[in-house]
């Protein structure tokens, strides 16, 4: 059979692939904004006017200094790395082989995972943040760490694209000047002039990647011009309104689509062969490597191997159902990206200059920018496109958007780029004379491009289901904007963790990415420096993720819930009265008929028991943190916990403060970060706390300290993170929230444990991260469960009495609930994560 007989490998995947990813997305948004679709049209040309031109230069000073800095750190290794990639022998590939796997590794974990590990090198019970706190150093010192942790992220990509612009390349003129005597000035410009290409690729990723990063700024509570982008659009403010104000963030993703379109284009610089002059540079790549990725890599396994027993176990009981959708999830997404790359690859083999290779630089161009776009946009343009139920019968909102093959979607639009890139580097590896000889005989087919370079696009293939797999699974921005309800993607369930101090679910979330990330960057690197030579038909990726998939069996189905029989919902997303943006307490003054919520503006907002806005007022301060925890005293005084400043200040029901106590320590009367007030026997306040000195502290009426008992851990009478706390009706025993031990802890008034209820887990009679509870008028106690997203209701003696709540963004349904309280036969349940309040009758 001739070659032209044979199946074709045909770039029509590739095409529908750009199609539904990224032509369908942008053509839909501009049709909502030609036509005023997407909701009530904001004020789109409020640009200027809203701090937005301020916090776009800010982001765009944050991202050159990172990209500055991870350039120059990377390019001394991405010499070593080129220097051994081009030098033959079989010792050489192997060290070569390592090597390029060890500098791949923090390319594969999220940035996050990164500055969260740094984070965590100064946590609020260390002596250094008790120096921060002392010299009101804290945003600096999160600045310098989230620059840190970027740095550490992006320098290995300008080392790849500095090793990947050279290894082909002749690095004779650097040696003639090493031979001529010439000095280290004249050979570092040359050095620089070989490298210029590489070192201005990899600076322009970092800069874009930098720029679009939300989740890492986010974690360091800096406010972005992406967060800000994110910020309106979680208000609800109409598609014009926010594309309207992204147009910087869209001309910054184009000029940096056409910049790397025109440096991909050029000829790569030079390197000299490994010798033993460069082990000097090959030891300050190697430090280098174990300052910025060895040090919070040898963190996480620390932690991990400190956790207490059994504590993977668990958070595979609770997570793996998540984790194993995601696993299949990003799978898949790295399957499809490489049919997209395969495609490409055969339109860039096209006649240079002919309609497929200009085809083939337009889709490159596309799958860039869609890249570079700040993923709010993204998540915008791809509802735009499938969440339109007027559109083709609701076909595709039904069929697509409310299932998980919507995150398919999200992950192309994030890492399409990567098949792209790929694609054109089989393009660009072809040898001259095989391509020349191809094109004389007029043979461009598929199965041609097969036989001429079958094992260079084998081992590509491997490499973007490897690298974009792994990515996926840690995506956030667009999967948390596009996710359909339940489908509980464990990125947004980290990213969570990361935000309310779980460390053990974050680290072992971590260890499980950083697994994901040692077995991708093997793969990428074998196929990497064995391009050509040994073709990973039968790579390990299937074995890879078989493994994960064993690793996550035993995990068990939540237990079966209705929806609440609400007869009241108040609230909405935005700033203003009667609004929220993401509210975290709440408590009903029994009494005088009223409802308090605090929200993540640091806003303290009263509602009468119909739901109608009455009064607001600000907490005194909300850069560090936001208040967890309030509570109604029998006298009507309003107490907060003002968690990130390490104190507990009580206003009357208008407003006005009337005591104030705590700061910042370990010791009697300070507190690390406060949760949650109880009012006892005699008037005493006693205060919940968390952050590594977990402990309930008790107070005189006045603030006066008296008395506490708990600690740190998961046996009887210790707490990791006592959320909520509130007596029994005769107050006589305390129970408490233990959040992350998953379970409530009942005490008499000195501390001493009485009993528990719940275990850790979905089904009933089980708990995940209880964050609030109440007492309802029969005596039972009714618990919120931020991780099952239901309540679940127990007798004081633990014996569960049913569940309630799905999750979802209808009425009855919740989303990470985070309190609730009760009153005459009603429960109002803060449903945060849809904000809102729901009222419903006691069950």
């Amino acid at each position: 059979m001739s070659a032209k007989s044979r199946p074709a490998l045909s770039p029509i995947g590739a095409v529908l692939a750009l199609v539904a990813v990224v032509v369908m997305p942008g053509v839909a948004l501009c049709v909502l904004i030609a036509t005023g679709g997407g909701g009530e049209t904001g004020p789109a040309a409020d640009w200027a006017g809203a701090s937005l031109p301020g916090l776009f230069a800010k982001t765009v000073g944050s991202a050159l200094l990172v990209a500055g800095l991870a350039t120059a750190i990377g390019w001394l290794p991405g010499r070593v790395l080129g220097s051994m990639l081009s030098t033959p022998g079989r010792r050489m590939r192997t060290a070569a082989t390592l090597v390029a796997a060890l500098t791949l590794v923090p390319l594969c974990l999220p940035s996050y995972v990164l500055f969260y590990t740094w984070w965590q090198a100064w946590p609020a019970d260390s002596a250094l943040y008790a120096w921060a706190v002392r010299n009101d150093a804290i945003g600096p010192m999160r600045a310098a760490t989230l620059v840190l942790a970027l740095v550490a992220w992006g320098w290995p990509l300008v080392a790849w694209c500095v090793a990947a612009a050279s290894t082909h390349a002749s690095g004779h003129r650097l040696d003639l000047l090493r031979i001529d005597g010439a000095g280290r000035w004249r050979r570092g410009l040359a050095r620089g002039r070989a490298d210029a290409r590489g070192l201005l690729t990899g600076a322009t990723l970092v800069f874009c990647a930098v720029f679009a990063n939300t989740t890492c700024f986010d974690l360091a509570q800096i406010f972005t011009y992406g967060n800000e982008l994110r910020a309106r659009d979680a208000a609800g403010a109409s598609v014009v309104t926010v594309v309207g104000n992204a147009w910087p963030a869209l001309v910054v993703a184009l000029l940096g689509g056409l910049t790397l379109m025109r440096l991909l284009g050029g000829r790569a610089g030079g390197v000299a062969s490994a010798t033993r002059a460069s082990m000097v540079a090959a030891g300050g790549a190697a430090l280098i490597w174990l300052l910025f990725v060895g040090t919070p890599l040898l963190w996480l396994l620390v932690r991990c191997g400190r956790a207490p027993a059994g504590a993977m176990r668990l958070f595979i009981d609770l997570y793996g159902a998540s984790a194993a959708a995601a696993v299949a999830g990003a799978v898949v997404s790295g399957t499809v990206a490489a049919i997209v790359m395969v495609g490409l690859t055969v339109l860039w083999h096209g006649t240079p200059g002919g309609w497929r290779h200009r085809l083939a630089r337009l889709q490159t161009l596309l799958w860039l920018v869609a890249a570079l776009v700040p993923g709010t946009i993204a998540g915008v343009a791809i509802e735009a496109a499938y969440n339109q139920p007027a559109w083709l019968g609701g076909v595709l909102a039904d069929g697509l958007y409310r299932t998980p093959a919507v995150l398919v979607l999200a992950h192309l639009t994030r890492f399409g780029f990567i098949a792209a890139l790929f694609a054109w580097w089989c393009a660009t590896r072809e040898p001259r004379t095989t391509g020349d000889l191809r094109r004389l005989d007029g043979v461009t087919s598929g199965w041609a491009l097969w036989r001429a370079g079958g094992p260079r696009i084998t081992t590509a293939a491997a490499c973007v289901v490897a690298t974009v797999a792994v990515l996926s699974f840690g995506e956030i921005t667009v999967t948390a904007r596009v996710q359909p309800p339940g489908s509980g993607a464990l990125s947004v369930a980290l990213l969570n963790a990361m935000h309310y101090q779980r460390p053990e679910t974050v680290v072992n979330a971590a260890v499980l990415m950083m697994l994901g990330a040692l077995a991708a960057a093997a793969i990428i690197a074998v196929a990497w420096v064995t391009r050509g030579r040994r073709p990973l038909r039968r790579s390990g990726l299937v074995g890879v993720f078989a493994v994960a998939g064993v690793m996550l069996t035993g995990c068990r189905d939540p237990g079966e819930a209705g929806p609440l029989p609400v007869d009241l919902v108040f609230g909405s997303n935005g700033t203003a009265l009667g609004q929220f943006s993401y509210p975290r307490c709440i408590d009903v003054d029994r009494e005088r008929g009223r409802v308090y919520v605090v929200d993540k503006t640091a806003r303290v907002q009263r509602y009468g028991l119909d739901g109608t806005p009455q009064i607001q007022w600000q907490m005194p301060a909300r850069e560090q943190g936001k208040p967890t925890g309030v509570s109604v005293a029998p006298d009507g005084r309003v107490f907060v916990a003002d968690t990130h400043y390490y104190r507990i200040i009580a206003y009357t029901a208008d407003g006005e403060e009337v005591l104030r106590f705590g700061s910042y320590g370990k010791g009697p009367g300070e507190f690390i970060y406060p949760t949650d007030i109880a009012f006892g026997p005699e008037g005493r306040l006693y205060v919940a706390e968390y952050g590594g000195h977990d402990r309930i502290q008790v107070f005189a009426p006045d603030g006066t300290y008296e008395f506490e008992f708990g600690s740190l851990g998961n046996g009887p009478g210790e707490f990791s993170r006592p959320q909520s706390i509130e007596f029994d009706p005769g107050g006589t025993e305390l129970f408490i929230t233990d959040a992350c031990n998953h379970r409530i802890l009942v005490t008499d008034p000195r501390g001493r444990p009485l009993r528990q209820i719940g275990a850790p887990g979905n089904g009933l009679g089980e708990l995940h991260y209880p964050y609030g509870l109440t007492f309802l008028s029969d005596g039972t106690v009714l618990v919120a469960e931020f991780g099952n997203n239901r309540l679940q209701r127990f007798d004081p003696d633990g014996t569960p009495r049913g569940l309630y709540g799905t999750v979802g963004a209808s009425a009855g349904a919740l989303r990470y609930p985070w309190g609730v309280s009760s009153v005459g036969g009603s429960v109002y349940v803060l449903d945060s994560g849809n904000n809102r309040v729901q009222r419903m009758p006691e069950p």
